[in-house]
């Protein structure tokens, strides 16, 4: 599914696959995105890459949104991370215990796919469309959960913990 997606994007875009080489990791997502006039859903399972680790996590979004649109899209989205430590952000937002990603997004596309404004600025986010079309105007939020079913346990251990990001940040 990842490699599915990221090709797709670098045939789009061939720039992006200089971003991906020189960044500390990505992630690759599927859902499918609906709009229906002022609501926005999509639903999907990803896949995060990070250089420092031998091993995949294997993630779940859900977005929600609204804005005016219309459409039906099969779509994949890559998300970039150019640090680490946007990594290390990304996986320790917790929505009931469970560790993954939040992301607030604005949001113009007509089409099969292209660059989302993220408003954190060491990750950015690409769409690519495989098929059905989408018009749409909105903004919305992305949740993305690490898989509590799909991860080993040694993945889910590994990840890192707030505690230690915390002090982290404070020694250093």
């Amino acid at each position: 599914m990842a490699k599915t997606g990221l090709d797709a994007l670098i045939k789009q875009n061939p720039a992006v696959k200089k971003q991906i080489d020189e960044a500390a990791g990505y992630a690759v997502f599927n859902a499918t995105n609906v709009n229906i006039i002022l609501l926005v859903l999509a639903r999907g399972q990803g896949v995060l890459f990070d250089k420092r680790r031998k091993e995949p996590i294997f993630m779940q979004d859900l977005k929600t949104g609204e804005g005016i649109g219309a459409g039906y899209q099969v779509q994949y989205q890559v998300v970039i991370f150019k640090t680490p430590t946007a990594i290390d952000q990304f996986l320790l937002k917790s929505i009931d215990g469970q560790r993954g990603g939040v992301d607030v997004d604005a949001n113009f596309s007509a089409g099969s796919g292209g660059e989302i404004r993220s408003f954190n600025p060491e990750i950015t986010f690409y769409t690519v469309g495989l098929s059905g079309y989408d018009l749409q105007a909105n903004y919305g939020g992305t949740l993305y959960l690490v898989d509590q079913k799909l991860n080993d346990a040694a993945v889910l251990n590994s990840l890192p913990k707030k505690q230690q990001a915390i002090s982290k940040i404070f020694s250093g």
